[in-house]
């Protein structure tokens, strides 16, 4: 068997993935990088927030006195970090929703708005100046001279 007329062998292993569900993985290992990033900032910089015990008064009525976050143990200001750093992440996927949002709400108002008036405005100087258009085609065809005949047999 001559080796021009065989078939080439299927492509296997990283090289015949499709591209299709790319960006979605990678979006979501980056979000899941980010959030683990700013979960060991909080963590290393939760004992240097609030040194003092933390009062919190709603009323006039102590809900939680003496609460310090330096005396938490390491499991709990881990889970604090984890908290604040899921609490960004949702932040962020919040605020490009709202941006999509916004955009997708946007852009029929801009058309509307701006592109409407604009073709109309095209349509009616099409309107207008049609005569001029169809006497310059006019004067055109009657300066071109005329081709040549030609015989075909």
């Amino acid at each position: 068997m001559n080796s021009s007329t065989m078939a080439p062998a299927p492509m296997t292993g990283s090289l015949a993935t499709p591209r299709r569900g790319r960006w979605l993985r990678r979006a979501v290992w980056l979000m899941l990088a980010s959030a683990a990033l700013s979960a060991l900032t909080l963590l290393s910089v939760l004992s240097d927030v609030l040194p003092a015990p933390l009062d919190i008064t709603i009323n006039g009525t102590s809900v939680a006195s003496g609460l310090d976050l330096m005396a938490l143990p390491a499991a709990h200001k881990l889970a604090l970090a984890g908290v604040v750093a899921v609490a960004l992440l949702a932040a962020l996927v919040l605020a490009l929703a709202a941006f999509v949002v916004a955009a997708v709400a946007l852009v029929p108002v801009l058309l509307l708005a701006v592109g409407l008036p604009v073709l109309v405005a095209g349509v009616v100087l099409l309107a207008l100046f049609s005569p001029l258009v169809l006497l310059a085609w006019v004067l055109w065809r009657a300066q071109r001279p005329p081709r040549a005949a030609t015989m075909t047999a």
